[in-house]
């Protein structure tokens, strides 16, 4: 069972998702999304990594759309969301499929210049793609850059995601890597 804590960074997650504000999940908002992040890039449409981040996003939607559309109306409610969650955090297994593969794609779309990190500056163009006000970097991305270098490497990425999902201290400095929720 969801916890509180979980349930309000799961809808601030489900709010980043929806860019039109319109309570729902759909095709549309995944398709969006991937034209932020490639515009952002100034990847082409016909450009092997715009090709794999539409692939990922696309196979993420389908995934979504056969786990958490209950209701079979194309659409993901909050409702909805929150179960689909409850469901893959409580099987690791589900969890490792689900999220980790988001997280690489994530990651090198943000990793600009390739150098397997990211920075500050980096992480606030993400938080802008993923429709939260860049702002935030500055007063989050300290916390998260536990050992001070800079720099989120992959591997401290996985770990704060993890944390975020997982985590029921509102004081984890992972909770609050998206911004106030």
């Amino acid at each position: 069972m969801l916890s509180e804590l979980q349930k309000r960074k799961l809808t601030k997650l489900f709010s980043m998702y929806d860019a039109n504000c319109d309570g729902v999940l759909v095709y549309k908002d995944f398709e969006n999304m991937v034209k932020k992040l490639a515009d952002l890039r100034r990847w082409s449409s016909r450009s092997s990594k715009y090709l794999i981040l539409n692939e990922t996003f696309m196979k993420r939607w389908k995934t979504l759309q056969k786990d958490a559309d209950t209701s079979r109306n194309k659409e993901i409610s909050i409702e909805e969301w929150l179960y689909y969650y409850e469901e893959i955090l409580g099987d690791e297994k589900k969890y490792n499929e689900q999220v980790n593969a988001l997280i690489q794609l994530v990651f090198d779309a943000f990793d600009k210049d390739g150098d397997g990190k990211i920075s500050q500056e980096e992480w606030g163009e993400l938080l802008g793609a993923y429709n939260i006000s860049p702002v935030y970097a500055p007063l989050v991305f300290p916390k998260l850059d536990a050992n001070g270098d800079g720099f989120l490497t992959k591997e401290e990425l996985v770990q704060l995601i993890y944390d975020f999902y997982y985590s029921d201290d509102s004081e984890h400095p992972a909770n609050s890597m998206f911004g106030p929720y």
